[in-house]
């Protein structure tokens, strides 16, 4: 897992070479062969019902007063606010990412601050505390893999262990902007200090811009074939926006929640977050939590790295009476292994979930199921069940997009070796 986006990408250049020199064609590039309304295995949009997945629609706020978020790309200022890199550099205001976040929080200020990393690899968490502000970090490399933040954090460990691997040097101390996250995982009275607390880089912080980046929890294969999750990145906050990133992890590599100070919604709907032009990559539930998250432009990537007999891409905790959680658009997805990855399964953690997803506009290419793309769910096991509808005289699909007794994850418009539909055997 630590092998780099760039080599992958070189590797995946060479085999798409290959496959040119077989077919006149390749299959990314074919026209898609998926017709609504597909099967219960594998349901698919028609262009109509399509019209309702969009950016805009996963972004409006669920209350008629409240306000939609229309993100614009990332504005960078000429000056930044600090400067992150080696004692000594011209300009450098801070050694490490967390006392430059630190600094832009106690400032207290409204505005939002900008961090600038200089190429390096830095180890260790990094927590964004809420505040009035926004945070802007981003690396000044020319490519996201110059600036590495990276730690080996295990779900499992217990609570002693974890504290001395985050905090090696008291970074997080009482008074300290940070200390209440810190402080919410080192208390915790289970076994271990769970999926929650093994990330990485965690914000609860509105209005969060990561820009040019790798985020990356190396945990790897240094432990079992268990449930060892590994967050690389957890978000808590609302319209984040993170734009050519590479986030590398394990199981859960990319948690998007609500929890903590957050709490529940943001405007009667959960929080928002667009992800642009990045890379995700991990072997079982790659995207996973509660929250309104569209990828454009993204990579992903399951590596299946402990197991042949699970990895899934996408694992929504979204709530039953809320219609939107996750969209991937103009994005592509690969995996390892012999045909057993999946796309993605409900997270039942409660009796009021029920996960959404759309994948649609996008290539799928070798390493899925094709015959059971969608997994059951998680923790409650619930079959998974797509909604097929009815077709009238007209051949127009007929269903509810959002009837409980069906799974609300779909495509449209995909294509590639992954993304063929087969039929389902008659009964």
């Amino acid at each position: 897992m630590n092998i780099s986006r760039i080599s992958r990408l070189a590797l995946a250049l060479a085999f798409g070479v290959t496959l040119s020199a077989c077919s006149s064609t390749p299959p990314d590039q074919q026209p898609s062969e998926q017709v609504a309304p597909g099967t219960a295995s594998r349901p698919v949009l028609s262009a109509d019902e399509a019209k309702n997945f969009s950016q805009a629609r996963y972004f409006t706020a669920m209350d008629p007063n409240g306000a939609p978020w229309s993100p614009s790309p990332i504005n960078l200022p000429k000056q930044p606010d600090f400067v992150v890199g080696p004692a000594g550099t011209q300009g450098v205001t801070h050694t490490s990412i967390q006392a430059a976040v630190d600094a832009a929080i106690t400032k207290h200020s409204a505005s939002r601050q900008y961090i600038a990393i200089l190429p390096g690899e830095y180890e260790g968490t990094v927590y964004v505390p809420a505040a009035p502000g926004s945070i802007t970090l981003y690396g000044t490399g020319e490519k996201a893999i110059d600036v590495k933040i990276g730690l080996a954090i295990d779900s499992e460990i217990d609570s002693n262990t974890w504290r001395r691997l985050v905090n090696p040097a008291g970074k997080y101390m009482p008074g300290k902007p940070a200390w209440y996250m810190f402080d919410n995982c080192q208390s915790k009275r289970t076994a271990t200090v769970g999926v929650m607390c093994s990330a990485v880089f965690w914000s609860q912080n509105n209005g969060l811009q990561l820009q040019n980046l790798t985020i990356q929890n190396t945990l790897g294969d240094s432990v079992d074939a268990g449930t060892h999750q590994a967050v690389a990145l957890r978000s808590d906050g609302d319209q984040v926006q993170i734009n050519n990133v590479n986030i590398l992890g394990r199981q859960n590599t990319f948690f998007v929640t609500n929890s903590g100070v957050q709490n529940a919604l943001v405007n009667n709907r959960l929080t928002r977050t667009l992800v642009t032009n990045s890379y995700v990559e991990g072997d079982v539930d790659l995207v996973s939590g509660r929250g309104a998250v569209v990828f454009d432009n993204t990579d992903f990537r399951v590596v299946n790295s402990r197991t042949q007999q699970e990895g899934y891409v996408f694992a929504p905790a979204t709530q039953s009476n809320l219609f939107y959680g996750f969209l991937a658009v103009n994005s592509r997805f690969t995996a390892s292994g012999n045909g057993v990855a999946q796309l993605g399964r409900s997270l039942d953690v409660d009796s009021a979930t029920n996960g959404q997803v759309v994948i649609r506009d996008s290539v799928i290419n070798e390493g899925f199921n094709t015959a059971k793309p969608w997994a059951d769910a998680a923790v409650s096991k619930r079959p998974f069940s797509g909604n097929t509808g009815a077709v009238d005289d007209k051949g127009n699909v007929q269903r509810n997009l959002n009837d409980a007794n069906f799974n609300r994850m779909w495509e449209y418009n995909n294509r590639g070796l992954g993304s063929k539909v087969v039929a389902e055997p008659k009964q």
